[in-house]
This record gives C-alpha cells, sequence and structure tokens, in this order.
C-alpha cells in the first residue's frame, strides 16, 4: 500500500521559472488542465520537472497528484521515478489557480507510457450529475477566492435552468465578490421570489444592497426578514453589514437601531470587537456632524 502525503497548497509563482524546453507549452491554466497530466515549470537552476495529474476531489477541491520528475536526455523528456514516488503518493490541493503549466498532450503521453486515464482516476469520479459536478467547482473556486473563474460555470447553470438553492447563493457570492451589486440584488430577489432564499441569500441580498447605498431598502428588508433567519452567524453578519454601511453614509438612526439589536443578542460578546468598531464608527460621525 502506498503512503499518502498530502500537502497544504500548490502555489508556485511563475515568475522565476524557466520555460525553455520546446515539447512544453506552459500557457495552460489549472481548470482546463483537470484529468490530464502537466509538468510544473522549474527553477532555473533545476534540472528537472515535477510533472503530476490535475484531478478534482469532490471534498477537497482541485488536486495536484505528483508522479515524479521529467528529465531532458538527448533532447527528449524522459520520466524519472525515485524510490519515494514508488511507494507514496505526494498530493496537493490547488491554491493558485493563475498557475500555469505545460499539459501534456495525447502523443507525449503515450511517448511517455503514460497510463490515460490512470486507473485511480475512478476513484474520484462520483455519482453526482454533471450539474452538480460543475456547481461544486464553483463553489470550491468561489471558496479559494477565485470569483471570476467561478462565475462562467455558475452562469451557465443558470442560463440551462440549474436553479437551485446552493447554485443561487453561489451566483450572488460571485457577484458580489466582484462588485457587480446590482447584478447580485436582482438574482436574490428572483431566488427569494420563487421560494429559494436561506440566511445565505438573505445576507448576501443585505451586502448588495448597502454595497449600492440602498440602506433604507436594506434596513426595511432586515426588519420583515430579521426574524426568519436560522442561523446566528448569518444573521449577526447581516447586521454587522447594514450597522457599518449605514454609519459610513450618516444614517446615523438606522446604525444605533441595528447596533441596539445587534447588543442585544444573548452571545453579543462573541463579537464585541465588532461591536467596539462599530461603536467608533458612529462616534467617529456624530463627532464630525456636530
Amino acid at each position: 500500500m502506498k503512503k499518502i502525503f498530502i500537502s497544504s497548497f500548490l502555489v508556485l509563482s511563475i515568475s522565476m521559472f524557466s520555460q525553455t524546453v520546446t515539447d512544453l507549452k506552459f500557457d495552460s491554466n489549472i481548470i482546463d488542465s483537470e484529468n490530464s497530466y502537466v509538468v510544473l515549470p522549474k527553477k532555473e537552476k533545476d534540472t528537472k520537472y515535477g510533472y503530476g495529474f490535475i484531478y478534482f476531489d469532490e471534498m477537497a477541491g482541485y488536486t495536484f497528484r505528483s508522479l515524479g520528475d521529467l528529465v531532458i536526455e538527448n533532447g527528449k523528456l524522459k520520466v524519472v521515478t525515485d524510490e519515494f514516488y514508488k511507494s507514496s503518493m505526494l498530493i496537493s490541493r490547488i491554491g493558485n489557480f493563475n498557475l500555469k503549466t505545460a499539459k501534456l498532450n495525447d502523443d507525449l503521453v503515450k511517448k511517455l507510457n503514460l497510463e490515460s486515464p490512470p486507473k485511480w482516476l475512478e476513484n474520484y469520479k462520483g455519482s453526482k450529475s454533471e450539474n452538480e459536478k460543475i456547481l461544486n467547482r464553483a463553489s470550491k473556486l468561489n471558496g479559494a477566492d477565485n470569483p471570476q473563474l467561478a462565475l462562467p460555470k455558475l452562469l451557465e447553470l443558470y442560463e440551462n435552468n440549474f436553479k437551485t438553492e446552493a447554485l443561487y447563493f453561489e451566483l450572488i457570492f460571485s457577484y458580489n465578490a466582484l462588485g457587480k451589486f446590482a447584478e447580485a440584488e436582482k438574482v436574490s430577489m428572483e431566488a427569494m421570489t420563487v421560494g429559494r432564499a436561506d440566511d445565505l441569500i438573505k445576507k448576501e441580498h443585505i451586502y448588495s444592497l448597502v454595497h449600492q447605498n440602498k440602506v433604507k431598502e436594506a434596513d426595511i428588508f432586515l426588519t420583515e426578514k430579521l426574524s426568519t433567519f436560522k442561523n446566528d452567524s448569518y444573521k449577526i453578519e447581516a447586521l454587522v453589514n447594514i450597522i457599518a454601511s449605514s454609519a459610513q453614509n450618516n444614517n446615523l438612526n438606522v446604525a444605533e437601531k441595528w447596533l441596539k439589536e445587534l447588543k442585544s443578542k444573548p452571545n453579543a460578546t462573541k463579537y464585541q470587537r465588532n461591536i467596539d468598531q462599530l461603536e467608533n464608527i458612529i462616534k467617529d460621525k456624530k463627532s464630525k456632524i456636530q
């Protein structure tokens, strides 16, 4: 049995790496290289290229399985597998989605005598539908702070009428993270209209409103919906967002109203740092008005 070693994240920078081998084109992004053998760029002083396989783990996200090294002999690439890779597996969760790798074409895979596709990949196929798989990938991209990569996948699902509660949230989240607040508001309104709005969507709706300076609309919405929140953390996040935005925009009555609500919560001390910061913002705004 092989030992499995899981590293944190593959976050290599490409700025100081050599790209001199004509057979290797370092122009493939992580998403387009899924289910492919790839070569990592090497540092100029190194004599070997690391290579492996990029796949998607439904639990952990985009993953790189290191398979050994490639060297150049007589102008040709050759696989070098040391004792470590014969007895162990090194798996890295991918954290840098801007990393460019050299995707090996079918001809190179055959020349290097690599199994295509590798048998172990069957373990990661999963039983979810194709739409659910795409959504999971987009969710992992959002979670890795890459909403610009998640958004096209989410829009594809949305346009194909795969409008689940989870899809609505991820789409709204992507729009908000990219500063497209009007689009986020529109989608969250649709989710609420069709009855697919959970706490996550409601808090994201408030976020989209306050970042458009629609404090009045956010105030009305939260007044109506606060009691419907089931998750205290999401409720607190919504309160903090409306208080901060209201104070920053000199809507101090609204800010103080919701600050009082926040401080009345049984677990308010857990958020004392937020409360102190919000109180300081309100005090600062008041001092400038007087």
